[in-house]
């Protein structure tokens, strides 16, 4: 009886532990590349995702004078291995900024990223409050698989579900592309579409309204001039890349050790019964 219940134990045991995490996120490698504060980046939360440098390209030259984002030669990332995703918080309460520690992880067709909030406006005048972020999210998620290809949207948030947009990737190419294709001659009945998740809301303001600053960083390098020509410095910064996310090697030895554990308390209890 007593070896009967201990085995019982042991497989509600392994069931909760090996089929718990299966539900749960798998993380995906997220580093920003640039966060600062620029209105014409539109009043509502938006993200935008480029998952070639074309995308990118193509969003920086639509911006005109508003455009303070570095060419993607100058950001600590590349698309063979990384997709670039833009969020923007709009109109905000001011006084604050978008931190640079950014969550992110990828379940059933989404994949999520959570950013949290920093005191001060990273560098730009107090009154400054349209903040952004750049994020370069890896292709592979931790745990070795590529995500991209089942995704169907990336949303991003920080802190509270107000501040949550997405983007979708409704056909968009999950393979990379170094640098953008000429179209066949034979195709000009109508524009080439483009990925990027959320129109281009470019608004036009007056020069002093435009505000871009960046958090200074140790590996800061300094913008092209066109990009600085008429606004603020604007520097792109990144952190050294991190190591992928072990939390899910260390979970699997737990469990296996869970497991030895019941396999050995079911012998022991087994084996006291035939004593007695």
């Amino acid at each position: 009886m007593k070896r009967a219940l201990a085995t019982a134990v042991l497989i509600a045991v392994s069931v909760a532990l090996l089929g718990g995490p299966a539900g749960a996120a798998t993380a995906v490698s997220a580093r920003y590349q640039l966060r600062g504060h620029l209105p014409e980046l539109g009043e509502r939360p938006t993200t935008r995702v480029f998952v070639t440098q074309a995308e990118y390209d193509t969003y920086r030259n639509s911006l005109g004078d508003a455009n303070v984002f570095p060419a993607a030669t100058s950001l600590f990332m590349s698309f063979d291995k990384d997709v670039l995703a833009l969020y923007t918080r709009g109109n905000d309460t001011g006084g604050r900024c978008i931190g640079t520690q950014i969550v992110a992880g990828f379940s059933g067709d989404t994949l999520t990223a959570t950013a949290s909030w920093q005191v001060g406006t990273c560098g730009a005048p107090s009154t400054a409050h349209y903040p952004f972020v750049l994020v370069a999210l890896s292709r592979t998620a931790a745990d070795g698989t590529a995500w991209l290809p089942s995704a169907k949207s990336v949303c991003v948030s920080v802190e509270s579900q107000d501040t949550n947009a997405c983007a979708s990737l409704a056909g968009s190419s999950p393979a990379p592309s170094a640098a953008a294709t000429t179209p066949p001659p034979t195709a000009t009945s109508s524009p080439a579409p483009t990925t990027t998740a959320a129109p281009t809301a470019t608004r036009s303001l007056t020069p002093s309204q435009t505000v871009a600053a960046v958090s200074p960083t140790p590996l800061a390098t300094s913008a092209p001039a066109s990009a600085t020509a008429s606004r603020s410095p604007v520097a792109a910064a990144s952190p050294p890349a991190t190591a992928a996310d072990n939390g899910t090697n260390f979970l699997l030895y737990a469990m296996l050790i869970a497991i030895g554990f019941l396999v050995l308390l079911s012998l022991f209890l087994s084996r006291g019964g035939r004593r007695r």
